[in-house]
């Protein structure tokens, strides 16, 4: 999805080029940008900026008594409506508290439909260059309108409370105290368990400090002997903490545990006893998991759908050549052509 990144970011250069024209700019919401080795896990919503700029004079056939005239034509309050419509609810509202901003608002409305007449005139909308970046700008809106669709998601109360009852474990305040070491492969983490259960369980603690120090590629425990302090549940990635807390006893040392950032030997140092939260205390927690859950699913299983209907494949010999090398001259940072000053 590389290109669609590059398109997409040129799309949105390309809506905020044709709805800022001075303190429009703010109003309009360009600024709110586009439409959310250790082993922790890891507003309103804004409308697009209008493009009003990017289509012919409107308000001829606008009902209504005119705010402000232009060429003869009426700007309307139904006119205004419109304009305002594809702003987001922040700035409609900065624009009823305040006179002077509707009218520096409706002022750059208009002067942006008068450049753009001026720009037909001299045969602008002809452009190649336009031509291409709207046709960018098309691709960008329609890719983001069929994720839109993928991201609708609702789930039921009856599907949270079965959440709940099934995962009460998962809202305990119960929390653990342990150790890690992590390290980069399998075979070394398998090395260092086995040198950990040979030692006598009374040395357990000493050695595992040993070893963290030694051999852990988590510095900022590894001098503490890898300690990570207590936690609770959802603090740590889901795998390292499936494993830390079904270790049954202080100094207990688990297998070999994989998670993104490497593999880890997880030694339980300590444990404080707690309680299982209400469910109405824990369901808009659940609701918000299982609707992003819900969301991942499809989106992937869209994906790829797409992937196999469409055979993708890719040449791995031919990708490893398809460096592209340095910039050609006159091309910016984002490798679009620079064009000549004055056109």
């Amino acid at each position: 999805m590389s290109s669609q990144a590059t398109a997409g970011g040129r799309a949105r250069r390309a809506v905020c080029t044709f709805s800022m024209i001075g303190a429009m700019a703010a109003l309009a919401g360009c600024q709110d940008g586009a439409p959310k080795g250790g082993v922790a896990a890891p507003a309103t919503e804004s409308k697009p900026a209008a493009t009003a700029a990017a289509k012919p004079a409107a308000g001829s056939g606008a009902s209504g008594s005119a705010i402000a005239t232009y060429n003869g034509q009426p700007f309307t309050l139904e006119d205004y409506r419109e304009a305002v419509g594809s702003l987001n609810s922040r700035a409609r509202k900065s624009l009823d508290e305040s006179p002077e901003r509707r009218k520096q608002f409706i002022e750059n409305h208009i002067v942006s439909k008068l450049i753009y007449d001026a720009g037909v005139k001299q045969g602008f909308e002809k452009d190649p260059e336009i031509a291409r970046r709207l046709e960018e700008l098309k691709e960008h809106l329609v890719v983001q309108k069929v994720m839109e669709e993928q991201q609708n998601a609702t789930v039921s109360d009856a599907d949270i409370k079965a959440y709940y009852d099934a995962h009460t474990a998962e809202f305990s305040t119960e929390k653990v105290k342990a150790s890690h070491i992590l390290v980069d492969n399998e075979a070394l983490a398998k090395e260092i368990v086995a040198k950990l259960r040979a030692a006598d369980k009374a040395q357990y603690a000493a050695q595992f400090a040993a070893l963290a120090a030694e051999h852990s590629k988590d510095l900022s425990n590894a001098k503490r002997g890898g300690d990570l302090g207590f936690f609770g549940r959802g603090r740590m990635v889901k795998e390292f903490e499936d494993v830390a807390f079904t270790l049954a006893a202080d100094g207990d040392i688990s297998d070999p545990v994989q998670t993104r950032f490497g593999w880890h030997i997880i030694m339980r140092t300590g444990r404080e006893q707690g309680t299982v939260q209400p469910f109405d205390q824990v369901k808009a927690q659940i609701k918000v998991k299982l609707v992003s859950e819900s969301r991942r699913e499809k989106t992937t299983g869209f994906i790829d759908g797409l992937k196999k209907e469409s055979g993708l494949s890719i040449d791995e010999k031919a990708l490893a050549a398809a460096t592209l090398g340095p910039a050609a001259e006159g091309d910016d940072a984002d490798g679009e052509k620079k064009r000549p000053s004055g056109h």
